[in-house]
């Protein structure tokens, strides 16, 4: 989505709950009481857990997806909301609503954020901003750049390509001149963008001068740039060692002050949420015991850090004999997973135990996803820089599984890389928030999973 379009959608939504709070305060609280002044706490958590909700579940995807999606997505996001805010306030009574007002405050709430993506729907089916525009220098992945585009930014407008002649002839769109003419050619369509996809073209002068032009406002992109920028990944076949060498990115020093904050996270995190979830973790594995005959723990070796095979847990979710052949991919629908096991894997309640490898250092909360050693070996040969996801630990959660639907092919395994590069390059503070956020979403919207 455009990040000036998201922007404006929080914006749109901080506006809400801010409104809520003054029309309920309005209605409920005497006039000497003032809902920001007199009860700053309670209205400053209410904004932030509000905000977070809408992110977690993922409430700004309003365009792409019907508007019945969208509400199921806000009310959600408001009952989570209500939980959590309701929770707080009635644990600190200094922060406390009158119960009423707390009401009235989420009613409101819930029909000015459903009230303004409505309205955006209508609108939206009668006015087309204005698109951005493209133009190609070069025309070799012409084809890929436009799925790329039609993909994530379906708007764009895209003039052509600037190159030799004749590409047009095998449908890579019309030539709009030689690369020696690229000046007036931005001159006459005004393009917002240029997506360099054959670097042959770039001499000296023709360089100098997209550089001038990016100084006043015209952007540049190559594909790796374009991958990166709309589709948070990286494309595999087309980056090289020197590009990851010279790359910012890629600062994964467990010494340094990111990985020992990682770590005491995890530590934390695991043993909060394993003490939390252990009833509900003892009533997982009684239903799987009740159903299908076999161990209930399910322990499969998996490749860690640095290439190491560790002992990964899980609930078994499949019949005793579900592997008799040997290792297997998992595919949809599959036979062999039991009714229970369907239910805790879309619920992610299977991988519960891996908070277990957490604690023991074999795995993160956050990170790419551990696959076994028969399936590395072939992937590894198949797939370039596939065992640079062996440079940090494995996770429970991570970037492709937010991004990415579970998949069992060789394409999904390529995609799916392409993903945990883009994570390894950028790993941060804020993305691991960010995946952490993005996961609730996806385990209260199940997809993809198998």
């Amino acid at each position: 989505m455009n990040s000036n379009r998201l922007i404006i959608f929080r914006l749109l939504d901080l506006a809400c709950i801010l409104t809520a709070l003054k029309i309920s305060s309005g209605i409920m609280l005497p006039d000497f009481l003032e809902i920001f002044s007199d009860y700053t706490g309670a209205s400053t958590f209410t904004v932030i857990i509000m905000l977070l909700s809408f992110y977690m579940l993922d409430c700004y995807a309003v365009g792409r997806e019907e508007l019945r999606d969208s509400i199921v997505r806000v009310v959600v996001a408001l009952a989570i909301g209500v939980i959590a805010a309701g929770f707080t306030f009635y644990s600190f009574e200094h922060w406390r609503f009158p119960r009423i007002m707390f009401v009235v405050q989420m009613l409101v709430n819930l029909g000015l954020s459903l009230g303004w993506r409505s309205l955006y729907f209508w609108f939206s089916r009668r006015y087309v901003p204005m698109p951005e525009k493209v133009i190609f220098i070069g025309a070799g992945m012409e084809e890929r750049a436009r799925r790329v585009l039609s993909e994530y930014q379906p708007e764009a407008q895209i003039f052509g390509y600037v190159g030799e002649a004749g590409a047009d002839i095998a449908g890579a769109g019309p030539c709009l001149g030689p690369a020696d003419r690229i000046f007036s050619i931005i001159e006459r369509y005004r393009p917002t963008r240029v997506i360099v996809l054959d670097s042959f073209y770039l001499d000296q002068n023709i360089a100098h001068g997209l550089f001038a032009a990016k100084l006043r406002g015209l952007k540049v992109d190559d594909m790796r740039g374009l991958y990166e920028r709309l589709a948070s990944r990286l494309p595999v076949d087309l980056i090289g060692d020197e590009w990851l060498l010279l790359e910012n990115g890629f600062n994964i020093n467990p010494a340094e002050s990111l990985g020992r904050f990682k770590r005491a996270f995890d530590v934390c995190f695991a043993s909060t949420l394993l003490l939390v979830t252990s009833p509900l973790l003892l009533l997982v594995v009684l239903c799987v015991r009740l159903e299908s005959p076999g161990p209930v723990v399910y322990r499969q070796k998996r490749v860690g850090l640095r290439g190491e095979e560790f002992t990964l847990y899980k609930v078994r979710s499949m019949r005793r004999d579900a592997e008799k052949n040997g290792a297997v991919w998992a595919s949809k629908d599959d036979p062999r997973v039991t009714r229970v096991g369907k239910c805790i894997r879309k619920t992610r309640l299977d991988e519960l135990p891996q908070l277990i490898n957490v604690l023991k250092g074999d795995m993160s909360v956050i990170g790419p996803r551990p696959e076994r050693m028969d399936f590395v070996k072939e992937l590894v040969k198949k797939l370039p820089y596939y065992d640079v996801r062996h440079s940090v630990r494995p996770g429970i959660t991570g970037w492709a599984q937010v991004c990415y639907p579970y998949g069992a092919s060789l394409e999904d395994s390529r995609l799916k890389l392409e993903y945990d590069l883009f994570y390894i390059k950028h790993l941060s503070v804020l993305l691991e928030v960010k995946i952490l956020l993005r996961t609730i979403g996806v385990i209260l919207f199940p997809k993809g999973a198998r």
